[in-house]
């Protein structure tokens, strides 16, 4: 994946890794309902386009450059959207520093500043989950730097994070190496970390094209039986299908719409 004005979104969201790549035995992982899978991955989605909105308005309103000391954000539900909370100060001690709400149409209103430095609870978990699993990565590392993005657990108390493999590459599409992470309440713990795909795969765009047309990309699944959340988020953020291969199955990812394809009979 890339977003807009990478400078800053390196610099503020994203988690530098070594750039290894080091395969391991694929484990299989958890899986959601077809509902819930699509509801997450448009939920991540959302999250990830609506930082790189603020981000951009961020930059618009301080001439071009990154303001100083900023450590991170945090992205919360707002009445009319999202919004994404710049963080200043340290990362044991982040404070409320500028706010940017992003509308139901993804679209960035002004930055203000926030109404208090003080974070709450719940801020400070959401934050301190993002760190924990940042510093919990596992050997597979297809990237150079990891986007983060943090919702709470459906099933639970805590939070759902996924570190997201990211490219500079226009042309390229990540469809190995993310992770999922399962993080207590306070942020603190990683009760589980799952890797999401049994190795790197960078796919090139123009192979969605047959044609003049576009079919799509397709991927084999070997750690799970159905698509993934990262799936549906891949295919939203690139607007292409996404066809992945579990087994003697065959799925069709068209954004938030996940259907088994039906293959003909031999």
């Amino acid at each position: 994946m890339i977003r807009p004005t990478l400078a800053l979104v390196l610099a503020l969201s994203s988690i530098s890794v070594a750039p290894v790549v080091a395969q391991t035995r694929p484990t299989t992982v958890e899986v959601y309902p077809i509902a819930e899978t699509a509801r997450l991955g448009t939920a991540i989605w959302r999250q990830d386009v609506a930082a790189a909105r603020a981000t951009d308005a961020l930059l618009a309103a301080s001439g071009g450059q990154a303001p100083q000391g900023l450590i991170g954000w945090i992205v919360s539900p707002d009445a009319n959207g999202q919004r994404v909370r710049f963080l200043s100060g340290q990362p044991a001690a982040p404070q409320a520093y500028k706010d940017v709400v992003v509308d139901s149409e993804l679209k960035a209103g002004p930055v203000t500043d926030a109404a208090s430095a003080e974070l709450s609870a719940d801020e400070l978990a959401q934050f301190a989950a993002r760190n924990t699993a940042g510093q919990a990565i596992g050997p597979l590392r297809c990237a150079a730097q990891y986007n983060a993005v943090i919702l709470k657990d459906p099933q639970g108390e805590g939070w759902l994070v996924w570190l997201l493999a990211s490219t500079t590459q226009a042309n390229i599409v990540p469809m190995g190496g993310h992770y999922r992470f399962h993080i207590s309440a306070d942020g603190r713990t990683v009760e589980k970390r799952e890797q999401l795909s049994g190795g790197c795969l960078d796919m090139d765009r123009s192979q969605a094209q047959q044609g003049g047309q576009t079919v799509g990309l397709v991927t084999n699944l070997v750690v799970a039986p159905q698509p993934l959340e990262v799936h549906v988020f891949l295919s939203l953020l690139n607007q292409l299908p996404i066809y992945t291969v579990t087994g003697d199955k065959v799925w069709q990812v068209r954004g938030a719409r996940i259907s088994q394809v039906r293959m003909p009979a031999r």
